[in-house]
């Protein structure tokens, strides 16, 4: 099963989300494609619905792999 997303913040590179030790950001191209204007409410609800692609998507690239799209722009940033 899944670890739990937490939705870290929205910054100017986009939105960063935790999985355990790890955080990755969904750039904020992807979140302007996902919706018309990308705001703090709106990209914390997405997250909240995505949260199971996203846990995949974070699962694969602390893999090495790449997710699927539309996930294939996020970016590992760090381990606690």
């Amino acid at each position: 099963m899944a670890e739990e997303i937490e939705i870290l913040g929205l910054g100017p590179n986009g939105l960063a989300v935790g999985m355990g030790p790890h955080t990755a950001l969904v750039p904020m191209p992807l979140l302007e494609r996902e919706m018309m204007e990308v705001t703090k409410d709106g990209a914390e609800e997405w997250a909240a619905a995505q949260r199971f692609e996203l846990a995949q998507a974070i699962g694969k690239l602390v893999k090495g792999e790449v997710p699927p799209a539309p996930f294939d722009g996020m970016v590992l940033e760090a381990e606690a």
